[in-house]
């Protein structure tokens, strides 16, 4: 299998922490199992999770339908067999290994986009700080709504509404959204190269095009959704 060098700018773990004295001192469990740490990373950031992504916006997008149709699909998903399995075993944990590995990552990640402007170097950048804009959205969302108004009972149009008509809150819906969106697609474009899918340029170039598609797509998809929600209730109030 070919391999692919990591972005400019990118050191691993043992050579950020360690420096020469790597040779001198036994290396950690992490440093040690680091390429699988990666690659499981990499996986549950496509599988489940990246799933996942794509079918909430899919099932949200029924905003664009009504309200009756939103609400309709919420008391669907709530009603799903063994849902707190669904939830904690195939979303949350894997959810929050890539995130935890993410910020990891990000860590010790050195980015010198000044001294180094090539665009993937760029876009490695902009990967780890939407991790780190979306680890921060996916906490208020899950805690707000999922734990806190909804924790009870199905979602609610009326109350989703009520929640982005504020601006300050729409801003941030809309960072998450566009933050997701880039994460998914680039880190796709990673994914079929880190698992040795894409190895030639030419594969490269064009799942770069494919990736950037997606990422557009859902972008387009995921503000509309929230706009769609925002005016049905005639704009934004304080």
């Amino acid at each position: 299998m070919a391999t692919v060098s990591e972005p400019a700018g990118k050191v691993a773990p043992a050579e950020v922490a360690t420096g020469s004295s790597s040779r001198t001192r036994p290396r950690t469990w992490f440093e040690r199992n680091h390429f699988w740490l990666r690659r499981l990373h990499s996986l549950t950031g496509v599988v489940p999770v990246g799933g996942f992504l794509i079918y909430h916006f899919w099932e949200n997008a029924t905003a664009l339908q009504s309200n009756t149709k939103w609400d309709e699909m919420a008391v669907h998903a709530r009603d799903i067999q063994l849902l707190f399995f669904v939830e904690f075993g195939l979303i949350l944990l894997p959810l929050l290994y890539h995130a935890l590995y993410g910020l990891f990552i990000a860590s010790y990640a050195r980015v010198n986009v000044a001294a180094y402007g090539y665009a993937r170097n760029r876009l490695f950048m902009w990967q780890r700080v939407t991790g780190i804009i979306l680890v921060l959205y996916i906490v208020y969302h899950v805690m707000v709504l999922r734990f806190g108004a909804f924790a009870s009972g199905a979602a609610s149009y009326d109350i989703m509404a009520q929640h982005l008509s504020n601006p300050l809150i729409f801003a941030f819906y809309t960072a998450g959204i566009l933050s997701a969106s880039f994460h998914l697609g680039n880190g796709l474009w990673a994914f079929l190269i880190t698992w040795g899918l894409t190895v030639g340029k030419r594969s490269q170039r064009i799942s770069q095009w494919v990736t950037t598609a997606i990422s557009v797509a859902m972008s387009v998809l995921g503000m509309a959704i929230i706009i769609a929600i925002v005016a049905s209730r005639g704009g934004f109030t304080l």
